[in-house]
C-alpha cells in the first residue's frame, strides 16, 4: 500500500534514505561515479551492480577508519529488490544522496 500519494511505501523510503546516507559519503568525497551510474541506469542490473560496488567500497573505507555510514543489510536488500521492481527508484536514490543533509564532522564521530 502506498501512503501519501507517493510511489514508494514508508519502509521503502526508510531503506532508500539509509542507503542514500552511505552514497552521500561518495558525494562528499567528489566520487560521483556510483551516483551517476544509478541516476543514468537504463536497466536494473546496472543499478544493482552500481549499488553493490558502492556498498563494497563503503565497507572498505569504513574498515580503514573513514567516517562512512554502513546501512543495515535489510535496508540494502530492500533497495536492491526495489531497483528490480521499479527502476525509477535508482533516480530517486541518486537524488537523495545528492540532497542528503551533511552532518558536522563532530556529530559523525
Amino acid at each position: 500500500m502506498q501512503t501519501g500519494g507517493t510511489r514508494f511505501r514508508e519502509d521503502e523510503w526508510i531503506s532508500m534514505l539509509d542507503v542514500a546516507r552511505t552514497l552521500r559519503y561518495f558525494v562528499i568525497e567528489s566520487k560521483y561515479g556510483y551516483v551517476d551510474r544509478l541516476a543514468n541506469a537504463f536497466n536494473s542490473f546496472i543499478a544493482e551492480t552500481a549499488l553493490e560496488e558502492a556498498m563494497r567500497e563503503a565497507r572498505t573505507a569504513a574498515d580503514s577508519g573513514e567516517l562512512v555510514h554502513i546501512p543495515s543489510e535489510e535496508n540494502v536488500r530492500k533497495v536492491i529488490e526495489l531497483l528490480g521492481k521499479d527502476l525509477n527508484a535508482a533516480k530517486v536514490l541518486a537524488a537523495l544522496s545528492l540532497a542528503y543533509p551533511e552532518k558536522k564532522k563532530e556529530a559523525q564521530e
